[in-house]
């Protein structure tokens, strides 16, 4: 008994030693993948977040400051169809980036790294990339296995998940549970089930290999499937994309472009507007290049407008990629505009040196739209009625990089208000309403108000019992006003000097009263505003004005009025 148990003893310390033995050598074949944003990229990230915590959106600020501190998933080698080199990952791992960096960690500590490599091809179908590797490289790859797993098969998920914020290798161990998954969500059924496993996944994981244990292979495993997902809200369910599915994809829409045609794009692309339910299938068709340029109105839009299942579903997606968020805000609006119970049809494709211009009809309403191919296949660049948010304007981004919060302008351009008027010399009440065009230090505008005036009857009627009149006069006129706006940051505080004339409209019987039915005057005042990065801001000011009116005989009236008032302005420069 004592010998038997020496010889199980060490018979467990062998399999312990031959599993670590191939767990190490595993690390040869699989990385760390961390994406290069490209400055553009980078740029209009850093715009947005300062733009969201202006606006009060401070959670979603915080997401887009986290993404932009970098992320990292996991692939493997993998020698293609065409014979050539790849890392095989996840889209989601890789779609947002220019370019990405491999690390691997070799058998003595040290680590290999490829810099700068680009991203040869995204599926929009199936959550897979590839990235190109040297045409010098010599490592060779893992295998595919031949034959999907059954249900009860063990199973190894290998990859880079996050340790303390900084990847570390993690080798797990599970079983099948569902070797044919069909979960809509994830993947279209049509295209292919998927693999359903309890191998440990964590976050950094995605793009790693899932293997099973095979003799014939040099380290002892093969590639069963591509780690991509796992379900929060259930234990231990882990999904992964089955290799054959991987090697079917690359070879017809990678190597022979069976279904990466403009003609295939397009086909499905109005399949996907067409969906009645769901407006997620239109994110594959959303460039990058028109996530930097219209993303963030799309977000806001979002927030402001759409449902509470939209947008939850957008921001759940937005805290976990920010650029994704603002991808699948895009295709809302997209969807949207598309959506109707009208056939959509490519009435025109006209080609031009960097892209398509294609126009869409649906029903009687026609769309314009610009098609790009980014990351190899053919997607959206611009779409009728999706407008870019306003940007910083020159000054402002260098107030903001230079830490400046001073500046004397006034980025509105139109405003419209109104208000109560104390007239001083009456002891009376009025209102006031304006419309005005505005610029820096200078304002055109329109008001209307009421005045009341104590005159003198004409010598004619001078046999009337009163020889004075009280009127209630209308004003409507022009007004210009000299203004010196002065920005605090977000704070506009306003001093202005104002002259106006016009016409009053006298609602007493005005024959009998001597004064000439025309007005002259001028004032000052103050404005205050809150100006955030916005269509609109709001205002309150108060000023002081005396009005003049001419008489028949009896030279001229004068009134002094206080108006107090509130607006909008709108329209930003």
């Amino acid at each position: 008994m004592k010998n038997l148990g020496k010889k199980i003893a060490v018979s467990f310390m062998a399999m312990i030693f031959t599993v670590a033995l191939n767990a190490q050598s595993l690390r040869d074949y699989v990385c760390v993948v961390e994406g290069n944003l490209s400055e553009e990229t980078n740029t209009f990230l850093t715009e947005i977040k300062d733009s969201l915590e202006r606006n009060g959106y401070t959670y979603y600020a915080g997401y887009v400051n986290a993404f932009l501190k970098g992320t990292f998933g996991s692939g493997f080698i993998w020698y293609g169809p065409d014979g050539k080199p790849y890392i095989v990952t996840n889209r989601h791992v890789v779609s947002n980036y220019q370019t990405v960096n491999l690390t691997f960690e070799n058998e003595d500590g040290s680590v290999s790294e490829f810099k700068e490599m680009k991203i040869q091809y995204i599926d929009d179908d199936v959550d897979i990339a590839l990235i190109a590797l040297p045409a010098t490289f010599k490592k060779e790859g893992l295998s595919f296995v031949s034959k999907r797993p059954a249900d009860g098969d063990d199973v190894f998920s290998a990859g880079f998940p996050g340790l303390a914020g900084e990847p570390s290798w993690q080798l797990g161990k599970g079983v099948v549970s569902n070797s044919s998954a069909k979960i809509k969500e994830l993947i279209n059924p049509e295209i292919s089930t998927i693999i359903q496993h309890t191998a440990q996944i964590d976050g950094g994981n995605s793009g790693g290999p899932l293997l099973v244990r095979d003799s014939s292979a040099k380290i002892g495993y093969k590639v069963c499937g591509v780690n991509t997902w796992s379900a929060g809200k259930r234990q231990n369910t882990n999904f992964a994309i089955p290799s054959a599915t991987v090697e079917s994809i690359v070879k017809s829409n990678y190597i022979k472009k069976e279904n990466t045609g403009f003609d295939a794009r397009s086909v499905a692309f109005i399949k996907a507007v067409s969906d009645k339910d769901d407006f997620t299938g239109v994110a594959p068709y959303i460039s990058n290049s028109m996530v930097s340029k219209f993303g963030e109105k799309a977000l806001k839009d979002v927030l402001a407008k759409a449902s509470s299942n939209v947008r939850t579903y957008i921001s759940d997606v937005f805290e976990h990629n920010p650029v994704d968020g603002l991808r699948y805000a895009i295709a809302y609006g997209v969807w949207s505009k598309l959506n109707s119970e009208e056939r959509i049809d490519i009435v025109e494709v006209s080609a031009e040196a960097t892209g398509k211009k294609v126009t869409f009809k649906a029903g009687e309403e026609s769309f314009s739209s610009f098609w790009i191919e980014e990351h190899g296949s053919w997607k959206l660049e611009e779409f009728d009625g999706i407008k870019a948010d306003k940007k910083l304007s020159n000054k402002e981004k260098a107030r903001n990089q230079s830490g400046k919060i001073f500046s004397m302008e006034d980025p509105y351009i139109m405003s419209i208000s109104g208000g109560y008027v104390k007239n001083l010399s009456e002891d009376a009440n009025s209102f006031y309403f304006d419309f005005a065009y505005r610029l820096d230090f200078f304002a055109l505008g329109f008001a209307v108000t009421r005045d009341t005036v104590t005159v003198n009857q004409k010598e004619d009627y001078s046999y009337f019992n009163n020889v004075e009149q009280t009127l209630s006069i209308l004003h409507v006129g022009p007004y210009v006003q000299l203004r010196l706006p002065l920005q605090f940051d977000r704070v506009l505080v306003m001093p202005y000097g104002e002259a106006k004339v016009g016409v009053g409209i006298i609602s007493d019987e005005w024959t009998k009263a001597d004064i000439k039915p025309i007005f002259a005057g001028f004032g000052g005042g103050l404005e205050l505003a809150y100006n955030p990065d916005s269509s609109f801001s709001p205002f309150i000011g108060g000023k002081y004005m005396i009005t003049k009116y001419p008489g028949d005989s009896s030279g001229t009236y004068t009134t002094n009025n206080m108006i107090i008032y509130a607006g909008i302005k709108f329209s930003e420069k």
